[in-house]
């Protein structure tokens, strides 16, 4: 039996919550036992996910719901012992009762200190004294994290976070999204949650140029978060309002049918103080379905898009640079069509969990 201990659980949304939830149903899938322990739901009105093993929510304020995840665990493996314990970050080792077996511990990026003697990295070497194998989501984060690994004896292995298999979108669902583009041409996309460092302000800063050569573009937001009411103020006051659809947060088939209709996958990630992105799976699901993507350089979105293969990498605080990116790939049916073919090419071969599954075990020692 496998333990799951995570914050981050679907059905919230969000990348991690989407590797926790697709690392459990790939070992479920290929004949592990597997347990999660859980946060609360926090999507308001999202049901309780329906998976072929057992989810435990804890609720209430964070010291208790780690007392109560830690009590849980610690039941479950008197009556049925774990053979090791993935979890989603440092700040769950925490929860982990001592002798529970191996544990895994991912790391994302944004959650791990730069300053190694700073009050927080303290906390987290701390936690990696116990923890068997850091799982990096990319070359940047595993820097960050062996920064740190003063006299642990953790290993980092870097595993990109892999995908399953995208399906294809529906004609119905095609044909909703095709109402809102309402024949407009090409299209640049974006999904993620709305904050700063993901870029979308610099793309809309850049709409009214690049609409000057492409007269019919249209941007397509998809996702929620506090930056939502701020980038649509930008919209307006750059004058592309009407060349701008934030879609909200989007279903399964709602986002391949997002993926299917991008010309363009754009997300030109900075660092906002110490957040930076550590890998960006989206990138993956937007080459998927054929779509290159525009990155930032900074964090680990190098290890998600490869420069001049799958996508352009730019600086994402330069807005010049910014718009040189999307001019190129939008402006070059060629360029776009042979870095969206490789992109597809590159996930679908390198970025699957039948790949990825067994180095996962592997981090257990199993």
């Amino acid at each position: 039996m496998i333990a799951i201990a995570t914050q981050c659980f679907g059905p919230d949304f969000g990348g991690i919550e989407m590797l926790m939830t697709s690392l459990a149903d790939e070992l479920a899938r290929n004949g592990h036992g597997v347990e999660v322990f859980a946060d609360r739901i926090r999507r308001s009105g999202a049901p309780e996910l329906v998976r072929p093993y057992p989810v435990h929510r804890f609720g209430l304020l964070r010291p208790v719901r780690r007392y109560l995840k830690r009590r849980a665990l610690q039941t479950r493996a008197t009556n049925t012992p774990f053979s090791g314990v993935f979890v989603d970050s440092w700040k769950s080792v925490a929860a982990i009762p001592e002798g529970i077996g191996p544990i895994a511990m991912l790391a994302h990026g944004n959650e791990i200190p730069r300053d190694i003697d700073s009050s927080k990295a303290h906390r987290v070497r701390h936690a990696l004294t116990r923890v068997r194998t850091i799982v990096a989501s990319s070359r940047f984060t595993a820097d960050l994290a062996g920064a740190l690994l003063q006299g642990s004896p953790a290993r980092v292995v870097v595993i990109n976070p892999p995908l399953l298999p995208q399906e294809k979108a529906r004609s119905t669902a095609l044909k909703t999204l095709d109402v809102a583009i309402a024949g407009r041409s090409p299209i640049i996309s974006t999904l993620c949650r709305l904050e700063p460092r993901k870029g979308v302000d610099m793309v809309l800063r850049v709409l009214p140029r690049l609409r000057e050569r492409f007269p019919n573009i249209l941007y397509l937001v998809a996702g929620a978060g506090d930056d939502l009411q701020r980038l649509q103020e930008i919209a307006v006051e750059r004058g592309v309002a009407d060349s701008v659809v934030f879609l909200g947060p989007l279903g399964d088939q709602e986002k391949a049918a997002f993926f299917e209709r991008s010309d363009v996958f754009a997300m030109p990630v900075r660092r906002v103080g110490d957040s930076v992105e550590g890998f960006g799976i989206v990138y993956a699901e937007a080459a998927w379905r054929g779509a290159p993507s525009v990155a930032g350089v900074e964090g680990g979105a190098a290890d998600a898009v490869l420069e001049g293969e799958t996508g352009l990498l730019c600086r994402g605080d330069d807005e010049r640079a910014v718009f040189e990116a999307l001019n190129r790939l939008l402006g070059d049916e060629t360029l776009r069509s042979r870095l969206g073919a490789a992109a597809r090419q590159h996930a679908v071969a390198n970025l699957s969990w039948n790949a990825a599954l067994p180095r996962y075990l592997d981090a257990l020692g199993l």
